[in-house]
């Protein structure tokens, strides 16, 4: 039976890893697009898949398929499973804009077309918890931004090229302002997490019929700077 269960870091971090049939966090695969990325989450552990928050904007997603076995062919080498993201093609009749305020980002996205071939589809996110947290007193200020963007052009009914990128900056400092037990307790071991994630590929597809044939090139790029402590 498939298991997808929570974990919680410490009293004050949580986050989510995927565990499929006990395997491990590290064992499985992301897709979006057919480009493979290498992690979908801000403060993610290396070699895992959890974090508290996607990198990913939900409103640009178009389906998910998530295979827990009998991999698809042209994605293979995973151990445990395999999660299948598809975004939504740009607007081809309207250019539309929208900016939004949530509980704990601002974001800004678009989706409209440059031609009646080539369509565009992006989100740009900037985290405000940091500033949050630090009025409310916590010991840890976390900071993320991320954004991603797909652009499509059809060349002919049967031909398409897509190209796409995706990107995740993660900076969570600690509050050294406060002061009592209990925040010096906390401030000993927290440590403070630098990451950066990026990802840029295209994928060309020729439809032949119930066929397709796919040319897929993608580079990720993962910095993880060394998690320092203040004492």
């Amino acid at each position: 039976r498939d298991l997808v269960r929570s974990r919680g870091l410490g009293d004050v971090y949580k986050r989510q890893d995927l565990i499929v049939r006990g395997g491990s966090p590290s064992e499985n695969r992301f897709y979006m697009d057919g480009i493979e990325i290498p992690n979908i989450n801000h403060f993610a552990t290396q070699g895992a898949s959890g974090g508290p928050v996607s990198i990913l904007n939900a409103d640009l997603i178009r389906e998910v398929q998530f295979y827990t076995g009998a991999f698809p062919v042209n994605k293979a080498g995973a151990l445990s499973s395999v999660m299948d993201i598809r975004l939504r093609d740009g607007d081809v009749a309207d250019n539309s804009f929208k900016a939004t305020l949530g509980a704990s980002e601002v974001s800004f996205s678009g989706s409209g077309h440059f031609s009646d071939k080539t369509t565009y589809l992006f989100s740009v996110r900037q985290s405000y918890l940091q500033l949050l947290f630090k009025l409310l007193g916590l010991p840890f200020l976390p900071n993320y931004v991320d954004g991603q963007f797909k652009i499509k052009t059809k060349f002919t009914p049967n031909d398409e090229l897509v190209v796409l990128g995706l990107t995740g900056i993660d900076n969570m400092k600690l509050n050294m302002g406060i002061d009592g037990e209990e925040a010096e307790y906390y401030l000993s071991y927290l440590p403070r997490i630098k990451q950066q994630t990026f990802t840029i590929g295209a994928a060309y597809s020729h439809y032949m019929g119930k066929h397709v044939l796919s040319l897929i090139v993608g580079l990720s790029l993962i910095h993880i700077s060394e998690p320092t402590r203040p004492y």
